[in-house]
């Protein structure tokens, strides 16, 4: 099966999940479309208030490279900001215009909560064609461990298997 996953990490907590999925589905093709801020925290800060403001001229090359017609899985993986996903995931979702009935699963990283942030992603896949078969929640205060993450790509792995 080949498999998309699609993150967005300010700190890297997200990434370091989606990296964990990624590496224990050995019976797949894995491939990444990952959307990283870069520099020290507040050149950090700066970008997510242009992605949060609409403007997306710092990764226009790479967002117009979405392609996601060749895979069968979709996972999107995304930080949650109080109650929502980035607005970055919002044009992601846009960019990828009808996922006609795709399987995607969705995944949050949160401090706290994370469980509205996943419902809204789910709800935006949905309206736009796609078919969310999981929804998954990684929340630790202070860091995020790849233990559950390693558990849950395992089973994904086996679930997924398509030998005889």
């Amino acid at each position: 099966m080949k498999i998309l996953i699609i993150y967005y990490t300010m700190g890297g907590r997200t990434k370091k999940t989606a990296e964990a999925i990624g590496s224990t589905l050995i019976d797949h093709e894995v491939n990444y479309f990952a959307i990283e801020l870069r520099g020290k925290r507040i050149e950090k800060i700066k970008q997510f208030d242009r992605f949060q403001n609409g403007d997306y001229s710092e990764i226009e090359k790479n967002l117009n490279s979405l392609d996601i017609k060749p895979f069968e899985l979709i996972i999107i993986g995304m930080p949650t900001y109080g109650k929502f996903p980035p607005k970055t995931f919002d044009e992601i979702i846009r960019r990828m215009g009808n996922l006609n009935n795709k399987k995607v699963i969705v995944f949050t990283t949160a401090r706290f909560s994370g469980g509205k942030a996943r419902d809204y992603m789910e709800s935006k896949v949905e309206n736009s064609g796609g078919r969310v078969i999981k929804k998954m929640k990684f929340k630790r205060l202070f860091w995020i461990g790849t233990k559950r993450a390693l558990k849950y790509g395992k089973v994904l792995n086996k679930a997924f298997d398509q030998r005889p």
